[in-house]
């Protein structure tokens, strides 16, 4: 399961896309399945993928990280709510709900793409105490989730569904959102710039729901922080009929210490 999937999940599910599940219609692309409580599951997922963080991270030698799950601090962290399980029984892309002060998560949701060329489906798996009222909100939020991205070529007859459903989706209208991506220091300090041009899938509200790399500034560092920035964007101040498919350069100019999008979004060929 690709990347793409997990932050279309974190967009969808976690924020305000998920609207009231008893005010929308059937979804036939979800299936929601209540896993039930199983936070010891749960708070092992979490332990095991915030240990691979830190590894990730390279913060730390090897001392250090066999010493981390003993320590004061492998903890909790309110920043790393979201990880993405590439393969195995426990693939997909998780969202962990916030645990009480001083405890592990207990109640998280696993979303697995299961679609195949011809049809577009996703499994969302619900871990929580199903009798309480934050077990019956995660629910809810669940089954009214946007469509996440599928990890599929993009001529297929699945994606094209999928495109359809992210391009007329319920969404909520709000300003226009467009912050700079992050211009790295040392490559402001050695005077590289360059302009990185992406392809987004925009919904009636102007909220990216796909990001593409459509020209490269030629520095993967621009690339990457344009890419990750695209995703909290909203490019549109009110609601339109319908998505859209739109080319937006960012231009890095030093010795300026941001980036900015620019001011042309232009509707992209589909």
């Amino acid at each position: 399961m690709k990347s793409r999937l997990f932050a279309a999940v974190l967009l969808g599910l976690v924020s305000g896309h998920a609207i009231a599940a008893k005010t929308q219609p059937a979804t036939p692309w979800l299936q929601v399945e209540m896993a039930g409580a199983k936070a010891d599951t749960v708070a092992q997922v979490y332990r095991d993928q915030l240990m691979l963080w830190y590894r990730a991270s390279e913060a730390m030698d090897e001392a250090e990280l066999a010493a981390l799950p003993q320590a004061d601090y492998f903890a909790f962290r309110p920043d790393l709510t979201r990880f993405n399980i590439e393969e195995g029984e426990q693939s997909g892309a998780w969202t962990f709900l916030p645990p009480q002060q001083g405890r592990w998560p207990v109640a998280a949701v696993q979303v697995i793409d299961r679609s195949d060329a011809g049809r577009y489906r996703i499994l969302a798996r619900v871990y929580c105490d199903a009798p309480t009222p934050e077990c019956r909100k995660l629910r809810e939020d669940t089954a009214a989730m946007a469509p996440p991205e599928p990890s599929l070529a993009s001529d297929s007859a699945a994606y094209s569904a999928w495109q359809q459903l992210a391009m007329h989706e319920s969404c909520t209208p709000g300003p226009k959102h467009m912050p700079a991506p992050h211009y790295a220091a040392p490559l402001v300090r050695n005077g590289l710039g360059g302009t990185v041009a992406l392809r987004l899938l925009v919904n009636p509200c102007g909220e990216v729901r796909s990001v593409r790399l459509a020209e490269s500034s030629g520095h993967p560092a621009l690339d990457q922080a344009s890419i990750d920035t695209a995703w909290s964007w909203r490019i549109y101040p009110e609601r339109q009929e319908e998505g859209a498919i739109v080319r937006v350069p960012v231009d890095f100019v030093p010795p300026q210490l941001d980036a900015a999008p620019s001011n042309r979004i232009d509707r992209a060929d589909r």
